[in-house]
C-alpha cells in the first residue's frame, strides 16, 4: 500500500467521521432548540381546577378575616363606651381609677 492510498483511506473515514458528528450535533441542536423554545408549558385542567379552586378558597379566607377584624373592632369600641359609661355612673375619674377588665373592677391608682 502506498503512503496516498492510506491517506486518502485515513481522509474518506474522517470526512465519514466528520459527517457523523454534525449529523449527531444537528440532531442534538434540534432537541435543545425545542425545549428553549417551549416558553410556555400548560399543566392539565384538573390541576387549574385545583389552583383556581385554592385562590378562591384563600381570598374567601381573606374576606373572612377582614369581616372579623371589623367585629372585632366594634366589639372593642363598644366595650370602650360601656367602660366609660360606667365612670359616669360611678362618678370616677380617670385620673383617681383605672378599670381592671380581668376582675371587672375599678382600682384605685
Amino acid at each position: 500500500m502506498s503512503i496516498e492510498t492510506v491517506v486518502e483511506k485515513v481522509e474518506g473515514e474522517v470526512k465519514s467521521v466528520a459527517e457523523a458528528v454534525v449529523a449527531e450535533v444537528k440532531k442534538i441542536e434540534g432537541e435543545v432548540v425545542a425545549k428553549e423554545k417551549a416558553a410556555v408549558v400548560e399543566i392539565k385542567a384538573e390541576e387549574k381546577l385545583v389552583l383556581r379552586e385554592l385562590e378562591l378558597e384563600f381570598l374567601k379566607s381573606q374576606m373572612e378575616i377582614q369581616r372579623l377584624s371589623k367585629l372585632a373592632e366594634e366589639k372593642s369600641k363598644t366595650y370602650t363606651a360601656y367602660v366609660e359609661n360606667l365612670y359616669k355612673n360611678y362618678l370616677l375619674t380617670k385620673v383617681e381609677y383605672v378599670f381592671d377588665g380581668a376582675i371587672n373592677a375599678f382600682k384605685k391608682l
